[in-house]
This record gives C-alpha cells, sequence and structure tokens, in this order.
C-alpha cells in the first residue's frame, strides 16, 4: 500500500516525532511511505527515519492559498497514493482542499486543543473534518468535541512511546525538576518559573532544568534573572538525547495552557519519572493519567501557587521501573493506523 504523510515540517514536535515512528513502522511492514512537507522552512529530519522513506517538497512553498493547494494536489496525484493522511491544523485544511473532487481517500488528525483557535481557521478545519474519509483522535474528549462535525469513520488511537534510552542501574535521583518543549506562549514556562520560585522556597536545593527552543527564550530568560533564580534554573537548546541524559530527575514537568496527547509527558512517564502537568482541555494528560495513575499529578488550576504544591507532592512519589504500556507501545499504535487505514480502504 502506498501511503503519504502531509505535514509542515519535519522538525522536532510531537506531531513529526509520530509522524517519524508511524512511517518507519510502515515501511518495517512492507508499505511505500512519502512525506509531503509544506513549509518554507523544511530541513532535514529531526528523528531518524527509514531511508526507504521519500522526503517530497512543494515547488513554491511561500505560495498563496490557492496556489499551494493547487500544488499540493499536483505532488499528490504525480505519486498516486492508495491513502493520505494529514497531521496539524492547516495542513489539514490545505490537504481537504487540495484533495476535493478527486477519489484519493484521505484521513485527517486532530493534534491539538480546537477550544484555542481563531473562528476562521476551525470553521475551515470543521470543514475538512466534515468531508475527510477518515479522523483519528488523541484523546476521547477530542473526539466529543468533533461528534456532530466529522461525519465520516473515526478512531481514537494514542501517541506511540519509543524509548530512546532505557536505564538499567539504580542511579540516585538528582534533586532536579525536568521540562522538555518548545518555549511558547502555549507551553506557559513562564508560570513554571513563577512556580519553580515558589518551590524552591521550601526546596531550595533543587534545579529545575528547562530544554528547548522558541520565541520566548530571551523574556524567559529575563524571568529568571530578575527572579534572583540564575543558579537554580538552567534553560539549554532542544536535545534528542534528553532521556539518556536526565532519566534520574526527580520530576518532570508540563505546564501548558492546552494541548493534544503530549509526547514528553508519555515518554517521561514510561521511563518512571514522578511528573506533573497541568490538566488540559481535551485531556491528553488525564487519559495519561488513567494510564499512569500513581506517577502522574494532575494541578487543576493553571497558576503557580497549584503547580508549586502539585510539584511538591511529587517529589515523594517513588520512581517507576522503565516501562511503555502495551497501549503505548509501537507496535500495538503502528498496527491500529493500519487497521483503520485498511477499514478506510474498504
Amino acid at each position: 500500500m502506498k501511503i503519504m504523510f502531509i505535514c509542515d515540517t519535519m522538525g522536532s514536535g510531537g506531531a513529526e516525532r509520530v509522524i517519524a515512528t508511524l512511517s518507519n513502522g510502515f515501511v518495517e511492514r512492507g508499505h511505500d511511505v512519502s512525506i509531503l512537507m509544506l513549509s518554507n522552512e523544511a530541513k532535514e529530519p529531526f528523528y531518524k527515519l527509514d531511508n526507504k522513506i521519500d522526503l517530497l517538497y512543494i515547488e513554491n512553498s511561500k505560495a498563496r492559498f490557492f496556489k499551494k493547494a493547487k500544488l499540493i494536489r499536483r505532488v499528490v496525484k504525480n505519486n498516486k497514493p492508495d491513502i493520505v493522511i494529514s497531521f496539524l491544523s492547516y495542513v489539514c485544511i490545505y490537504t481537504w482542499w487540495a484533495l476535493r473532487h478527486t477519489k484519493i481517500p484521505y484521513i485527517v488528525s486532530e493534534r491539538n486543543d480546537p477550544n484555542h483557535r481563531g473562528r476562521l481557521k476551525q470553521y475551515l478545519l470543521n470543514k475538512s473534518f466534515k468531508k475527510a474519509s477518515g479522523c483519528v483522535f488523541q484523546t476521547e474528549d477530542a473526539m466529543k468535541w468533533y461528534k456532530k462535525i466529522a461525519k465520516s469513520k473515526s478512531a481514537i488511537i494514542h501517541n506511540p512511546v519509543s524509548l530512546d534510552f532505557v536505564p538499567n542501574d539504580n542511579k540516585k535521583t538528582k534533586k532536579q525538576i525536568l521540562y522538555v518543549g518548545r518555549l511558547n506562549e502555549q507551553k506557559n514556562c513562564s508560570m513554571l518559573i513563577d512556580a519553580f520560585d515558589i518551590f524552591s522556597k521550601k526546596n531550595n536545593d533543587y534545579t529545575l532544568k528547562m530544554y528547548g527552543n522558541g520565541h520566548m527564550l530571551d523574556s524567559l530568560l529575563k524571568q529568571v534573572k530578575d527572579t534572583g533564580l540564575e543558579k537554580c534554573v538552567s534553560i539549554l537548546p532542544s536535545s534528542k538525547t534528553w532521556q539518556k541524559d536526565e532519566y534520574d530527575s526527580s520530576v518532570f514537568v508540563l505546564s501548558s495552557r492546552f494541548e493534544g496527547m503530549p509526547n514528553v509527558l508519555a515518554e517521561a512517564l514510561s521511563l518512571g519519572i514522578p511528573s506533573v502537568s497541568t490538566d488540559c482541555t481535551i485531556g491528553g494528560p488525564r487519559e495519561l493519567k488513567k494510564i499512569f495513575p500513581d506517577l502522574l499529578i494532575l494541578s487543576k488550576d493553571n497558576d503557580s501557587n497549584s503547580f508549586a504544591e502539585a510539584m511538591e507532592r511529587a517529589i515523594s512519589l517513588d520512581r517507576q521501573k522503565p516501562n511503555v504500556p502495551e497501549c503505548l507501545q509501537t507496535e500495538f499504535i503502528v498496527n491500529k493506523w493500519l487497521d483503520f487505514i485498511k477499514e478506510i480502504k474498504k
């Protein structure tokens, strides 16, 4: 079967990691996979891809909407895929428009919280879900949100978790709070730093280490300086090896205002690290709480005092042995996607 993914770019984001994992899994099972990238910032993939996967680009990534959709349509038709899968909101919109009046089936996938989009963008995205051959959601809450919109076949499929490193020693846990993710408004890192400031008043032997890139880097560095936390808070660039380097952290934190299904949180929990997350709408962390009930604490209120209190509780939790539950294992998720694709193809 020829499967084509359409995405923004194959950078370091969570959606890109899922695409890379699924693509590699599909190729291992003998399928022909291509990935079409739309962004004018398309670069070499951040995550490792099988060399059998065909990376495609459109001729003019800076083209306006209708021109760009026409270019996408041309690439898709030239490659003759059996099915197209699109991730991320604006990509789903382009896919819907580009494949109108064709017989090419396509699947759209909601990867974030539809409550936090502008009206026009969500209206167009609703159109793409209504017309799609199939819809994939990461959480039950997301599927409920689209219940009256997505008329075609739908499925809930979590993100696969693949640990790059599995510790096999009893290394002593270091008194460190760990954050991994983008540095933007959605991730709410400013609140995290404020929460750590409160937390450190009682726990001054702990440090906060943050890995990530984003346009808020300078303002966050200034906040660290202004609050006098320079000696105990460090902000480092995105890392491919954070699991190996930081698996012995005391607590993993996710301070997001909203989320889909956060990969890094699932990975930290699978490593056995006690974790704290805001209880985001659309329920990604809430779904993970069902899977890791004794390891994840949800901060009900998205404010620094509640989050600091949750971190206080988390440092008393026991670490667990690394374990990826079956429902998050790559083989299980890849097979679930393939079963859904076959159902759509019928």
